[in-house]
């Protein structure tokens, strides 16, 4: 349980000792349930240090935030104001992540928290297994009454669809915002915008103006003689590239097994 808030209603706080804290007990501490509060980027950098070094000795967790999203949906805001971007965020996660092998299950009480997803790139490993999200605003009490609903259930069967269930159907008076956010379908759209943007259109048009800032050409049949090559070898290697890029991003070399265990596309072109 991470929280940084500066508001009189600790959302967090009121979810880890009504729930979490008597979910351990019940189980006889079979796993450990900790709330943390983090009120400066220095205790959220260095929080993120420790436990790095804890995840050594075997632990696994899953991490639940309670923290503001700011407006332009860039990231986080610190009980200080201190801002913590999203694309840190997903550097830190991917660290542990690769440690336990893709194995982190996130949940978000943030507003516009699921813009995360927009920080995931497809040259590191995955920063999550999966998370809980919302792209728009979140209201407090329907959001502990959901999470409330799913850490009752999970600490109880660790059965994730259960428990997801409960979250998504507790509050039938209140819409759901919230949005089940996957590894494999995140590698897939975040793929497709790469193909999108690198590999042609625009994208490809810019990645040759690039290389051709760094070639000398005498007559305008070698200009075009080079920019055909160019398209030639970037068609060429997608799929290269592609298995690097899958690999890199499920941690195959890490955890072989993981080839198998997710639903993987062998080829650039089934994504």
């Amino acid at each position: 349980m991470i929280e940084s808030l500066d508001d009189k209603k600790k959302t967090g706080y009121e979810l880890y000792y009504d729930i979490l804290r008597w979910k351990q007990k019940q189980s006889d501490d079979k796993f450990q349930c900790e709330f943390v509060e983090l009120k400066t980027r220095i205790d959220f950098f260095s929080f993120f240090e420790n436990l790095e070094k804890q995840i050594s000795y075997g632990l696994k967790p899953i991490f639940h935030f309670e923290i503001h999203g700011l407006e332009d949906k860039s990231g986080l805001s610190l009980q200080n104001n201190e801002k913590i971007f999203y694309n840190e965020l997903a550097n830190l996660l991917s660290r542990i992540n690769i440690l336990i092998g893709n194995n982190l299950f996130l949940t978000l009480a943030v507003c516009h928290g699921a813009y995360l997803l927009g920080s995931v790139k497809i040259d590191q490993p995955a920063p999550f297994l999966a998370f809980i999200g919302s792209f728009e605003v979140i209201q407090n009490n329907d959001t502990l009454l959901r999470y409330s609903e799913f850490y009752d259930e999970f600490l109880t069967s660790f059965n994730l669809e259960k428990s997801i269930a409960r979250f998504l159907n507790v509050n039938a008076l209140t819409p759901n915002t919230f949005t089940i956010i996957e590894t494999e379908e995140t590698f897939k759209k975040v793929y497709k915008n790469y193909l999108k943007e690198s590999t042609s259109g625009s994208g490809l048009k810019n990645r040759l103006k690039e290389a051709s800032r760094t070639q000398f050409f005498q007559t305008l049949h070698q200009k075009k003689d080079f920019e055909k090559k160019f398209k030639n070898e970037v068609e060429r290697t997608k799929q290269k590239f592609f298995i690097k890029h899958r690999d890199i991003f499920f941690m195959i070399s890490n955890f072989p097994a993981n080839e198998y265990r997710f639903k993987l596309p062998k080829k650039y072109y089934e994504i």
